[in-house]
């Protein structure tokens, strides 16, 4: 199993509601399933980018801050709608070591990187509370936090979850962001889900493709969408998926979670790209 290709998973993160707003009951529910099946690969490490982390040129910067502590990067207005939210923690395990590593990795591999100093946002503390619960199931391995590109290049980023899948070891690699991410259309609470639906819908054909090229290529023609710009406003959530698209170039095998569990502008949904190595047959899509 140690000379074996760990997996990659893309996670639909959410907010700091999913921990405690009524209704998240079924997205918490399958966080912890992924957090099951991760702890079960026995990764050393692992490494994530997220949609709340993007550089700030044209280089992919590495957090080199040992310790880190959560971050409550929330608006102002949770002060005073839920200012529990602000007590929330999550105990977790940091590496300058394995950052200076990443980081040398990927400039060897010709991406232009940098490293900074940096705590860990809610898209990292946020699902990593449900998928790992304190007191319960809880990691003991570093978790390393690293950018995308500033922009909305997603071939940059599958080239990114390219460089990034030659890492040596037993590193799990992460996309956390979300496939539908319409913050103000949320806000604005029409009963329409029609958006959220759509490129879910497209989501779960693209990795139903026959091949992985036929798959990326579908996933990259989304920004070509008529519905594109009300799924992203802004695409620095969707980012973290093309890096895991890169890291699973190879890998037709897939599985889903989170179907069907949108809501206005935002989906859930979650999957994992590659086979799980202690399973045999089986592992196709969930749909």
């Amino acid at each position: 199993m140690s000379d074996e290709k760990l997996p990659t998973y893309f996670i639909g993160h959410g907010g700091v509601s999913i921990l405690f707003k009524p209704g998240y009951g079924p997205v918490q529910q399958d966080l912890r399933e992924i957090g099951k099946e991760i702890k079960a690969l026995k990764p050393e490490a692992i490494v994530v980018t997220c949609g709340h982390f993007q550089g700030e040129s044209d280089a992919i910067e590495v957090n080199l801050k040992e310790p880190t502590k959560v971050w409550h990067d929330l608006g102002p207005s949770w002060h005073t709608t839920f200012p529990h939210v602000f007590e929330y923690q999550y105990e977790h395990k940091s590496s300058r070591a394995l950052g200076e590593k990443v980081l040398q990795h990927l400039l060897d591999q010709g991406i232009k990187a940098a490293g900074v100093e940096r705590d860990l946002d809610h898209g990292i503390w946020v699902p990593f509370k449900l998928m790992f619960p304190e007191g319960e199931d809880e990691l003991d391995i570093p978790i390393l936090q690293i950018s995308t590109y500033a922009g909305n290049d997603l071939n940059a980023h599958v080239r990114l979850g390219e460089a990034l899948s030659s890492l040596p070891g037993r590193i799990l690699l992460i996309g956390s962001g979300m496939i539908v991410h319409n913050l103000r259309a949320t806000r604005e609470g029409t009963a329409d889900t029609t958006v959220a639906r759509s490129i879910e819908d497209a989501a779960l054909k693209a990795l139903s493709a026959p091949t992985p090229r036929e798959r990326n290529a579908q996933f990259l023609a989304f920004q070509k969408r008529e519905d594109w710009l009300d799924a992203h406003p802004t695409e620095e959530h969707v980012l973290p998926l093309y890096m895991t698209l890169g890291v699973g170039r190879d890998w037709s095998e897939y599985k889903v979670w989170n179907q069907d569990r949108y809501i206005i502008g935002q989906s859930y949904l979650s999957f994992r790209l590659g086979k799980l190595p202690s399973a045999g047959e089986g592992l196709s899509g969930r749909l």
